[in-house]
């Protein structure tokens, strides 16, 4: 499946010009409630549960009944993966970048078209929130090509609130609501139930060999105290770009960052959601080392025009409930096997179901088998972190790192688990303006 969608920009991102974009008929004093999103703009269609009843949601969380919480996240991904009528597009793809959405200008916003240039970046959890002087970059080899996306709720609620300017937030933080469950915090006026933003992760893929990428199996890779970057993962497939198909069960011998990884499943390209590179995506790519770094280790050579990016993984959540509905997804060559594989829907399309998902409504239920608090995450993002003492990213949970945006915060990390430590993590500190649990708020856009 051949896609290309809308430049999204990130805290580190690289910078490109634009192509030529039609000019919608959106001007910024017009949003606001009753603001229409731009031509080209889709939302997930009727008949996807979205928005789904808060209360409903809210009784799936408390009982907490796990299948109709998954069962519902896959409905809201089965919709928003759906194609549009707008030149092939998906219509996640359609959606804002987070350039369009925190530029500062006041830039009509631009109708929804394939001609765009991709923007890629590291993760902003790969690096520090701050930007702090002697805050180490991510290390080579750490990182993944990422961007963000914004539904027009979303995008809307943040232009038309001036979210996206400094000096407002700093307003807020004085002048701001008080928050209804952080003592002496102030916030940001929380933003409305059908916004949904979306973080996606990408692999690059060679257009003319195989293409070494990691596979995370639960089972095959226990926490360590360092972390599990994707690097030490103990399986590699092998995506050969120049096949669509594989036959079922073929092997070879792959070479990843100069390791050979023997007897590696291959498969072809059409078993992902993919994007094919232009050069200047490409140049993009090998401008950043670290970006630059993903592309050698894995097929040996630069990024070039005509390779590719499959999308391994996804962050989705959405303001259905007061604390976001959480959920997070990761590409599979074994889909159909495990937890994360349940409850997924018949309306899942073609590639789309060769995703695997874990999902967060609440910060502890349901429990852990060891009765510890719920643990939610995706491999390509937080298996990477450390122990620092409250656990690694392999028992870390969307909701509670989230729930910990605000100006206080030091940083994204450590990871925390279960409830809020209002006394010991400054990302509660009294004084502190809350962003409703988006980090991105918070970032410092160019």
């Amino acid at each position: 499946m051949k896609r290309a969608f809308l430049t999204p920009n990130a805290a580190m991102r690289l910078n490109y010009p634009l192509a030529a974009l039609f000019v919608a008929a959106l001007s910024q004093t017009a949003l606001g409630q009753n603001a229409t999103p731009p031509p080209g703009y889709f939302d997930i269609p009727a008949g996807f549960d979205f928005p789904a009843d808060k209360r409903l949601l809210e009784d799936y969380r408390l009982q907490p009944n796990m299948p109709a919480q998954r069962l519902h996240v896959w409905n809201v991904f089965a919709g928003m993966t759906r194609p549009t009528s707008n030149d092939g597009l998906l219509v996640f793809e359609t959606w804002f970048s987070e350039k369009e959405t925190f530029q500062k200008s006041t830039a009509v916003a631009a109708a929804r078209t394939q001609q765009s240039v991709r923007t890629f970046s590291v993760p902003s959890q790969f690096s520090s929130l701050r930007r702090r002087a002697g805050v180490a970059a991510p290390q080579p080899g750490s990182a993944v090509l990422s961007t963000v996306l914004y539904n027009f709720a979303a995008y809307n609620h943040i232009r038309s609130n001036r979210l996206h300017i400094p000096s407002v937030l700093q307003d807020l933080a004085k002048n701001g609501a008080p928050d209804v469950k952080i003592p002496q915090n102030r916030t940001v006026p929380p933003f409305p139930a059908n916004s949904i933003v979306l973080k996606t992760v990408w692999w690059p893929v060679a257009r003319d060999r195989v293409s070494a990428m990691p596979i995370w199996d639960p089972d095959a890779n226990p926490a360590v105290p360092t972390g599990n970057p994707k690097e030490s993962w103990a399986r590699f497939v092998g995506v050969d770009a120049t096949r669509k198909s594989v036959p079922s069960g073929e092997t070879a011998d792959i070479t990843y960052d100069g390791q050979v990884k023997r007897g590696s499943h291959i498969v072809g390209l059409g078993n992902f959601h993919f994007i094919q590179l232009t050069a200047e995506m490409a140049a993009g790519v090998n401008s950043d080392g670290l970006l630059a770094r993903v592309a050698q280790a894995s097929f040996g050579r630069p990024v070039a025009a005509d390779d590719f990016a499959v999308l391994v993984a996804t962050h989705l959540t959405t303001k259905e409930i007061d604390d976001w509905v959480w959920a997070t997804f990761w590409w599979h060559d074994r889909p159909q096997e495990g937890a994360f594989a349940g409850n997924r829907v018949g309306a899942l399309e073609g590639v789309w179901k060769n995703y695997l998902m874990d999902v967060a409504y609440d910060l502890n239920l349901p429990s852990e088998r060891d009765g510890s608090p719920r643990v939610a995450f995706n491999p390509w993002v937080e298996a990477r972190f450390q122990n620092d003492g409250h656990g690694g990213g392999m028992v870390s949970n969307c909701m509670n790192c989230h729930n910990r945006a605000s100006t206080g915060a030091d940083d994204f990390l450590p990871i925390y688990r279960g409830n809020p430590d209002f006394s010991g993590d400054t990302a509660y500190a009294p004084g502190s303006l809350r962003t409703d649990f988006l980090w991105s708020i918070l970032l410092p856009h160019d």
